[in-house]
């Protein structure tokens, strides 16, 4: 509150302001995830799990890799649907944030052992198929959409917003 007027709210107090760039990268990290989450569980999880064993990290076996078949798909969409609706967004955009820390690194192993991908995998066997150049271009902007969904993206619309009273 202001001393001389206690009235008027500092910004710090109210509601949060609409950030326009903000609000943009939590919604578009969050439509990509949700759409690559999506195209991944639509197929069968054994068709993934033969995309993950093609980047032949050797510290991911068979079984593994069809555990992470199943898993990553729907922890994609949880993140994603999080950051759509501004629900945990910081912790979303961590997370978010950790999977692609995960995919460039596999892309770029793949990159220096120049081992050539039919599929990347990103968005399953029916979805968009992109190089692995092309990929790790798009992660990289993904990587800085994270980090503005970290800092900015929660304000005005979010779940976030709402749940703390300050929504207006």
């Amino acid at each position: 509150m202001d001393r001389k007027d206690p009235k008027k709210i500092r910004p710090a107090d109210g509601p949060r302001p609409f950030d326009a760039v903000g609000f943009a990268s939590r919604v578009l990290l969050g439509l990509v995830l949700a759409a690559a989450g999506t195209f991944k569980s639509a197929s069968p999880a054994e068709e993934f799990a033969l995309i993950i064993q093609s980047y032949q990290l050797q510290f991911i076996s068979p079984d593994m890799a069809l555990s992470l078949a199943v898993f990553m798909p729907w922890a994609e969409l949880i993140i994603g649907y999080a950051l759509i609706l501004g629900y945990f967004t910081r912790q979303a955009a961590l997370a978010a944030t950790g999977l692609l820390i995960c995919f460039i690194g596999a892309l770029l192993s793949i990159k220096l052992r120049d081992i050539q991908l039919p599929n990347c995998g990103c968005f399953g066997m029916n979805g968009f198929h992109p190089s692995p150049t092309v990929t790790l271009c798009m992660d990289f902007a993904l990587f800085g959409l994270a980090y503005l969904a970290w800092t900015r993206g929660r304000t005005a619309p979010s779940l976030d917003n709402w749940a703390d009273g300050s929504y207006t």
